[in-house]
């Protein structure tokens, strides 16, 4: 009788999955606009999150209820959620490791002008939540989850400024303006500890807003003409 050998079956080492860290921005129309979320990280997960939260928030308008803010804890993540005028600012934070990860690029790929004012609309939100963290410096009143959600949504404005600089000959902000009002404010705490440069961070900040809103109204103009029959050609281009 031979001897028994044990039965051997090669393994593979099981793979670390990246935690997510980072935000995305999902418009009114419900499409996902702009990610700082790993490469990795399933786009058909954020689409889920994204409609669950949108939901919650729709279904409180609804009620008359006032649901500006939704924070969910769970053991291996924290989904923070702001509603943005229908659609969704999401911020998802592990609660326990944190890995470095790649920025995803933009989605704003405009097949139309209709959907590039959806993900205009909703970049301008990305601006109010941005001075939002400006005011909670000013009052000292946060916290260091609000320090990183700043973070975020600095490179959520990042990547959409590149994506709407591509996209129009003429318009919207320009990018030196955009990285001085940033580099006057770099973290909350510095705004905190030096509130004197708060009003120059606010007034580049409005600057920059105007001119957003500008840009806004010029392609609400042409989609009244193209609606009317009238033609149009985006962006300025034909």
């Amino acid at each position: 009788m031979g001897l028994l050998k044990p039965f051997t079956r090669s393994q593979k080492a099981p793979a670390l999955d990246r935690l997510p860290s980072g935000c995305y921005t999902v418009h009114r129309g419900g499409e996902l606009v702009a990610s700082t979320l790993p490469s990795s990280f399933s786009r058909a997960t954020m689409s889920e999150i994204g409609k669950a939260v949108m939901e919650a928030f729709h279904s409180a308008q609804a009620a008359n209820l006032p649901l500006t803010d939704l924070h969910l804890k769970y053991s291996g993540v924290t989904i923070t959620a702001r509603e943005m005028r229908g659609g969704a600012l999401v911020f998802l934070q592990p609660a326990t490791l944190h890995l470095p990860h790649a920025h995803t690029l933009p989605a704003m790929h405009y097949k139309n002008l209709d959907e590039f004012i959806l993900h205009l609309e909703n970049y301008i939100e990305c601006w109010k939540q941005f001075n939002h963290y400006v005011n909670l410096a000013r009052d000292k009143k946060f916290a260091r989850e609000d320090e990183t959600q700043f973070l975020e949504i600095k490179s959520v404005i990042a990547q959409g400024l590149e994506a709407i600089i591509a996209s129009t000959e003429k318009g919207g902000p320009k990018k030196d303006e955009v990285h001085a009002l940033f580099s006057n404010a770099p973290s909350l705490r510095y705004l905190a500890d030096a509130p004197e440069s708060i009003p120059t961070v606010e007034g580049q900040w409005h600057k920059v807003y105007l001119g957003l809103q500008s840009l806004l109204g010029q392609l609400k103009v042409q989609q009244n003409k193209a609606e009317k029959g009238s033609g149009w050609s985006l962006f300025g281009r034909k």
